[in-house]
């Protein structure tokens, strides 16, 4: 077998691993009070100024011109994934953050009565984890008599976040029928790091020696991209139906920094020569992209003060796409090892280049707004939150961020009071949980050796993920609003 071979075998099969922990849901946040009360199921239109976001030919049930702010959204997430490198190998973290929400608003025009126009700014998808494993032990990890001293460690970081920005137009075409669309301006940032490092120290330091390997990728980027949303409602007195879609966004401009660096020492079983390769790009172009989808929303009037909500998003695949593509050449040893032979050893792309692939999945929300009185209303709702990645499986051949595999189930209560002076107050509380999942670990920290797995562990069935979130969150609405 030729050292192109051998090293394609290295890179295809032992060194791969289940994903961890970043957050790949599309419903992680949702918009105002009423909507996180509703469970999002709020596409078929609402009294408040979510609408903007949500479906804009909605903004239509909006009378009177009026502001909202969502003051804040405390919120507080665990993550425990059991036996995640091998058994007993478990990684924690805890995240608490006070995001802003959102602010939004619509006015009313008093020449043009059919026509509104909308303005919000929100933040969506922040997300910050970091976890780190270290073991040691003695095994029987090299071709050596005995066991060795065997040290393994594993750190992850990542800062997420997305910020929107955007104007919204309604037009009333008929009592019952009216159109909408919005324009949104998105901030995408990205930091991420992960390193992974394996180390085998003989018993017999004088006459062996020391065999490792190690991976590390770090980049950081922003992203600017327009996004469109048509819209249209149909609306009766005791029951409506709402049809949204977001069209492929829009790259206006991207930069980042991005380093790799990957090595192997002293693997004589598997590898004919230790191998080194590093890279390092400052400020190159990036261009990230949203996944389309198509929303549909049906509400009716059950009772005289009872409203049911039911809503689903289907979101669209994306096949794999280079978000960063490199094409700046490598540093490597030994140096022989030519540029070609390093793509095809390195997921058939360029060292440094960076990508995703979306999965399509179709989330679905429902909800109860109860009006209890006059002043009060109370609305309890229920969603999914299904897991968009393609890739179950990172792999050391491609440099992706390395992320989670788990679907959630998210329940919410809040509850709405109007003042006398048109003003309105509103509270909620969300509680999400990952859905039970055990999947395989397949980088082992308790089990290395190199001529089987080339020290990453032996495949086996055991990493199980419990994650939990609680969100409180705050509204103030300035101005009268008519149900």
């Amino acid at each position: 077998m030729n050292l192109k071979n051998i090293l394609l075998l290295l890179f295809m099969s032992p060194l791969s691993l289940v994903l961890l922990a970043q957050d790949n849901h599309y419903w992680t946040d949702q918009f105002g009070i009423k909507a996180t009360a509703l469970g999002g199921a709020v596409i078929s239109g609402q009294d408040d100024h979510s609408m903007v976001y949500y479906n804009a030919a909605a903004m239509s049930l909006v009378k009177n011109p009026s502001l909202s702010f969502s003051i804040n959204a405390y919120q507080y997430r665990t993550y425990d994934q059991r036996n995640a490198l091998g058994p007993g190998q478990n990684l924690e973290s805890t995240d608490y953050a006070t995001v802003p929400n959102m602010m939004a608003g619509v006015l009313v025009l008093k020449k043009h009565p059919r026509w509104r126009l909308g303005y919000n700014v929100l933040s969506k998808n922040v997300f910050n984890n970091k976890l780190d494993l270290y073991n040691s032990g003695n095994y029987d990890a090299i071709d050596l008599p005995g066991d060795e001293t065997f040290v393994s460690s594993y750190a992850y970081e990542i800062h997420n976040g997305e910020y929107w920005a955007g104007i919204a137009v309604s037009y009333e075409a008929s009592p019952h029928l009216a159109f909408g669309m919005s324009h949104m301006g998105v901030y995408k940032s990205t930091k991420y790091y992960n390193a992974y490092s394996i180390t085998v120290l003989p018993p017999d330091t004088s006459s062996s020696e020391v065999t490792r390997f190690a991976s590390t990728m770090s980049f950081n980027f922003w992203d600017i991209k327009a996004i469109f949303k048509p819209s249209v409602l149909l609306h009766y007195p005791k029951f409506r139906v709402g049809l949204t879609a977001i069209l492929p966004s829009i790259n206006i401009l991207g930069k980042g920094n991005f380093y790799r660096e990957f090595s192997t020492l002293n693997m004589d079983d598997i590898l004919p020569v230790d191998i080194a390769v590093i890279s390092r790009a400052r400020k190159s172009k990036v261009r990230h992209r949203s996944a389309p989808s198509v929303s549909l929303g049906v509400s009716a009037q059950l009772g005289t003060k009872c409203w049911f909500h039911v809503s689903a998003e289907t979101f669209f695949a994306r096949k794999y796409y280079l978000i960063h593509n490199d094409t700046k050449k490598t540093e490597h040893y030994p140096e022989f090892l030519n540029d070609s032979l390093i793509t095809s050893i390195f997921g058939g792309q360029e060292f440094l280049s960076y990508g995703e692939a979306y999965r399509p999945v179709t989330n679905i929300g429902a909800g109860l707004d109860l009006q209890l009185s006059e002043q009060f209303s109370l609305q309890l709702g229920s969603h999914t939150d299904f897991n968009y990645n393609r890739y179950t499986v990172y792999e050391f051949a491609r440099q992706v961020i390395q992320s989670s595999s788990y679907d959630r189930l998210v329940s919410s209560i809040g509850g709405n009071y109007t003042l006398k002076n048109g003003k309105r107050l509103a509270l909620a509380f969300e509680f999400g949980c990952a859905l039970p999942q055990t999947t395989d670990y397949t980088v082992d920290f308790t089990t290395p050796n190199e001529s089987r797995n080339g020290l990453t562990g032996d495949p086996g069935h055991g990493a199980r993920t419990r994650a939990y979130s609680f969100k409180v969150m705050f509204e103030l609405t300035l101005g009268k609003l008519i149900p």
